[in-house]
């Protein structure tokens, strides 16, 4: 028999879903083909053997979406085949890889592939949860050692209910408050990435302890399948620092230059120490071992200090916070900037206004959408201290932090008709020690107020680490800086108002979270996130009625629907003729809105004004300016708006007798004139001879 089918079917709230092995991909060591309704993932494990030179556990997801998934092709006229993962690819592919993570043994170094290929989409069926609890089954069923099984949900509300939500969500809204995925066992958590619509901390961990619960369908779903396949032989070379080792370094340096050199966290005194490790160990141990000590004794001297003093390494308390500095418009020319530090760590994020023209189209296989709103994170060698190579394409943790400060700051942004812009914030970090993503959020949010953008509620964020030992006591640690982080067990993120939660984000070292330090982390979070607030309100409280002088100012007109291909033109002419008389930018949109934006108070006036004779409806009776447009022996047609003329007859002119009409009026002459009569076929009569300058005024 060519294949070895195994095979699965199960039910997820009414959707039929499926796990089987041995039709596709016979070559990989672990292949999934996973089904919910119409949607179809794949998923292939492989391990290579490692080398023994690497200190860390290479471990590769890629989460792939192909627009033939959902019967498309790529909008782009020059390419056609997809090449490059798109952000949310991006972002789906970091939330997989911190689901599992925590789940490999520590000791573990080969190199381990996931590739999770989208093949079918039906627009219902989220991929992604698909694909986070199929990667788990792919792992258990693969020769890697993993901890598993792992299940992946979304948890979104119903008026204040939870609910187990299957669909795709993207940001959140007044309708659909939160858009909350996380991964775990069942009893505890592994993951979180989620977005809220300013819901309060009760609200959300309510949902998150009954997430605990939506877990266990899908791991009793893996369970069963991995019952019906052949158990794999996952016999692997564990890694484990050598005691000796740790112990010649450890009396080499002793606990006090250990103590010293963490308290320190100055990079320079970390590499002269190695350097001497390495001198005094040379042709004994291996530069791989001896690293692997330093570490662990480092890490294990965090643990005292924070568990055994109750303190943290640079002396603040658990709950403290580092001394924190917020000002605006430190840039002239820009729409709208702001700092701000927290210790070291510190981004300057600058705003700029554009017009609807500016939006980004996003085509990926989810279809073609406009996004008005977007922030970028961009963190450069000098951030770190570091002399290396500028890297113009972004990595993966500058597009997921990015996005973390977009999602968190995304509730307040005014809707299009409040504000018709493209907003863009562009964060450049001028220094990291710890949480740079959540200085992203508050100089965002400042920035935008000193914008003059009416954001609903300034956002700010915090990120918590922990400490634990082996008995289970933990310490959550408020501000977590850089140490903290690369010693610690979690980085724990949650961005939000005054009023609630806006976003949250959450990975760990250890196999997961129980809902006793989620709890703690939100309330520490909950009480820095209102310091932090009242610090950034010391800058600007409020945002700024007045932009820039240098931001495009936008004036709204209405006009109806049917005069939008007459304001437009044949292939565009009247409006870009237009805009290049003015200088102004004009946008239309279906719905007969008209936005015109320029920087000039007078440019938009010009433009406002001819934009504005399209909803011209004349009266008979009243007094109105205009073009005299063509000349006739009878007399003169007059333009009085936009596709709006009338007939100024020769006898309407003056009570003289008139043989000569240019006497009077020539093409070009700007006339008023008061409308006499309209016809049954709407054709305007006017009159100059009727008016009487004294008593009545010109209509614009």
């Amino acid at each position: 028999m060519l294949f070895k089918e195994i095979k699965h079917e199960f039910e997820m709230d009414g959707r039929k879903c499926s796990f089987e092995t041995g039709k596709i991909a016979l070559k990989s060591q672990s292949s999934i083909l996973a089904r919910m309704g119409d949607t179809v993932i794949t998923v292939n494990v492989n391990r290579k053997a490692s080398n023994g030179e690497l200190d860390y556990f290479p471990l590769s997801v890629e989460y792939i979406e192909k627009f033939y998934a959902s019967g498309k092709i790529s909008g782009s006229r020059f390419v056609k085949r997809e090449r490059f993962p798109s952000d949310d690819a991006i972002l789906k592919a970091r939330m997989i890889d911190r689901a599992i993570r925590p789940r490999f043994p520590h000791n573990y170094r080969d190199e381990v592939s996931i590739i999770v290929t989208v093949m079918s989409f039906d627009g219902e069926n989220d991929p992604l949860l698909l694909a986070l609890n199929a990667v788990s089954v792919a792992l258990i069923n693969s020769p890697v050692p993993f901890e598993g099984p792992v299940a992946g949900v979304r948890v979104g509300l119903d008026g204040e209910k939870p609910t187990n939500t299957f669909k795709t969500l993207d940001l959140t809204s007044e309708e659909e408050k939160m858009n909350y995925v996380v991964a775990g066992d069942g009893k505890i958590f592994t993951m979180i990435d989620a977005g809220c619509y300013q819901v309060n901390e009760e609200k959300v961990l309510e949902s998150m302890e009954v997430s605990l619960s939506y877990m266990n369908p899908w791991l009793k779903a893996q369970e069963d399948f991995l019952a019906k396949v052949e158990p794999k032989d996952k016999t692997y070379v564990a890694y484990e620092t050598p005691v000796e080792v740790i112990d010649a370094v450890k009396e080499f340096l002793g606990d006090e230059k250990i103590r010293k050199n963490l308290e320190a966290s100055d990079p320079k005194l970390h590499e002269e120490t190695r350097n001497e490790m390495y001198a005094k160990f040379e042709g004994k141990f291996a530069k791989t071992a001896m690293n692997e000590a330093y570490d662990l004794l480092q890490k294990k001297m965090l643990r005292k200090i924070v568990l055994e003093e109750n303190v943290r390494v640079d002396g603040r308390q658990i709950d403290e916070i580092r001394e924190m500095a917020a000002e605006v418009d430190l840039l002239p020319r820009v729409h709208g900037s702001a700092l701000f530090t927290r210790g070291v760590t510190q981004t300057l994020t600058v705003a700029t206004l554009g017009s609807l023209r500016d939006v980004r189209l996003v085509d990926d296989m989810e279809g073609e959408r406009e996004q008005r709103f977007m922030h970028f994170y961009n963190d450069l060698p000098f951030a770190y201290g570091e002399a290396d190579r500028v890297k113009l394409v972004p990595s993966r943790r500058a597009i997921g932090h990015g996005m973390l400060a977009e999602k968190g700051v995304w509730p307040v942004i005014p809707s299009e008709e409040v504000f018709p812009y493209t907003i863009l914030l562009m964060s450049e970090i001028q220094g990291e020690n710890g949480s740079s993503s959540m200085a992203s959020a508050c100089g965002s949010t400042m920035a935008l107020m000193a914008a003059g953008v009416p954001v609903k509620k300034m956002v700010g964020g915090i990120a918590c680490g922990l400490v634990t030992d082996e008995n289970g006591d933990f310490k959550v640690l408020t501000d977590m800086q850089g140490v903290e982080d690369f010693y610690g067990d979690m980085d724990f993120k949650v961005l939000g108002t005054e009023d609630g939660v806006t976003a949250v984000q959450m990975d760990t070292k250890t196999k997961g979270l129980s809902m006793e330090v989620v709890k703690q982390t939100f309330k520490q979070s909950h009480d820095a996130r209102l310091q932090v607030l009242a610090k950034m309100k010391e800058a600007i409280s409020e945002p700024r009625t007045e932009m820039s002088q240098y931001a495009p100012r936008v004036v709204q007109i209405k006009v109806p629907k049917d005069k939008i291909g007459e304001i437009i033109g044949p292939g565009g002419k009247n409006i870009r003729e237009l805009s290049e008389r003015t200088g102004a930018e004009i946008e239309i949109e279906e719905d007969g809105t008209v936005n015109i934006y320029s920087s000039s108070k007078e440019s938009i006036d010009i433009a406002a004004k001819a934009i504005g004779g399209y909803n011209f409806v004349p009266v008979v009776g009243d007094i109105y300016e205009g073009k005299v447009a063509s000349i006739m022996p009878y007399g003169g047609f007059v333009d009085l708006a936009p596709g709006v003329a009338g007939l100024l007859h020769v006898s309407e002119i003056s009570d003289e007798f008139i043989k000569d009409v240019r006497k009077y009026i020539n093409e070009g002459d700007i006339v008023k004139v008061k409308i006499v009569g309209i016809d049954n076929q709407g054709k305007i009569k006017l009159s100059m001879k009727a008016l009487n300058s004294k008593k009545e005024e010109v209509k614009e």
